[in-house]
């Protein structure tokens, strides 16, 4: 049994510990169970789409409220986004967050290439980061093995809804569970893909009696 801890309010996360922020969807859940990705200690996830419902959360939130309702203290000494990062979206994250911001970008490729460019992880510093998934997860547990104080948030594309890049998906499709299909409205080529793979895992492996997967509500 694997058990993760679930955060339902972001201001209660701790910034003072190390932890990798992750969103909890059928992406998670499928590549979890294709052992992709590989929850640790520090592990936090938050839940974001209608498969949390199955493990006890009872609110969605949408990986761009995390970003836009994230409180920094001034511990914090800066912020840097590895991945995608456009000069609007780290304008947004200037003047939300009065920080230095620093963007490295990252190539989409196999995970093993991408862990060369990463740059030393510091101490006192947010790392976001806006591969997809699971590559994100896969980094930011690569990051949590090699040093010993790191604070990851893996928010995928969660940022250019913030910073206003993309629309949001409309309130209807994201009550009903349906927002992925909003989002196959670009990339959708890789999204598909992603989305066939990981619900047939899902379906798969979901009763295998070796996988379980339980979260503990913070």
């Amino acid at each position: 049994m694997t058990t993760i801890k679930c955060l339902t309010n972001i201001k209660k996360l701790k910034l003072e510990n190390n932890f990798i922020l992750s969103a909890f969807n059928l992406a998670f859940l499928g590549f979890f169970f294709k052992k992709k990705i590989i929850p640790n200690k520090h592990f936090i996830v938050w839940p974001d789409g209608i498969f949390a419902y199955r493990y006890g959360c009872k609110v969605k939130i949408p990986g761009r409220y995390i970003i836009e309702n994230l409180i920094i203290d001034k511990s914090i000494k800066k912020i840097i986004v590895l991945g995608d990062c456009s000069k609007k979206e780290i304008f947004f994250l200037k003047k939300k967050y009065k920080k230095k911001i620093f963007h490295f970008s990252l190539k989409y490729a196999p995970t093993n290439i991408i862990k060369q460019s990463i740059p030393k992880i510091e101490k006192n510093v947010i790392y976001i980061l806006t591969l997809p998934t699971p590559k994100q997860e896969e980094i930011a547990q690569y990051i949590s093995r090699k040093y010993s104080n790191f604070k990851v948030i893996c928010i995928g594309g969660g940022l250019k809804m913030a910073a206003g890049l993309e629309d949001e998906c409309p309130k209807i499709l994201y009550k009903i569970g349906l927002e992925f299909l909003w989002r196959l409205r670009s990339d959708f080529n890789r999204r598909i893909k992603r989305l066939f793979f990981t619900l047939f895992a899902y379906i798969l492996l979901i009763n295998n009696k070796k996988i379980k997967l339980k979260l503990k509500h913070l």
